[in-house]
């Protein structure tokens, strides 16, 4: 495909999405009563960028070896930082002041283990900026 015809077909693709848009928020607007539609065409288009998104990211992920390798090591990480973060994490039942369980020992914990990932990542990010200032101060 060449590369004027890609560019014309995401023009057309634009201009229809752009075009929907248009008619769903006219139609919020002109009478829409729980703007049950606006909200599904969000989601529509929320799953329509991940797509694409995750489409390009892994055509891009095996342009070569070295990014191949990349994205595997990076997965790899991810991976091993969410295990440590859910082993972390407690399984304990969530009650409220009546008594009656509000979030399950398995809620609670992938709960706890995104706030142990927060946590972990923050300090990488924060450790990896101290070190770029550092390398950049004796450079």
């Amino acid at each position: 495909m060449g590369n004027s015809l890609a560019i014309k077909v995401i023009n057309i693709i634009f201009y229809v999405i752009a075009a929907i848009s248009i008619v769903v928020g006219v139609m919020f607007f002109a009478g829409g009563k729980d703007g049950e539609i606006l909200i599904i065409w969000m989601y529509i288009l929320t799953a329509l960028a991940i797509g694409v998104t995750m489409l390009f990211a892994f055509v891009n992920m095996f342009k070569s070896k070295k990014s191949l390798i990349a994205s595997l090591v990076t997965i790899a990480v991810f991976g091993i930082l969410t295990l440590i973060s859910y082993l972390l994490a407690s399984n304990n039942d969530i009650f409220n002041a009546a008594g009656e369980v509000i979030a399950s020992g398995t809620v609670s914990r992938w709960a706890g283990a995104g706030i142990y990932m927060l946590y972990i990542l923050l300090g990488m990010a924060f450790i990896s900026l101290i070190y770029t200032e550092i390398r950049a101060a004796f450079n």
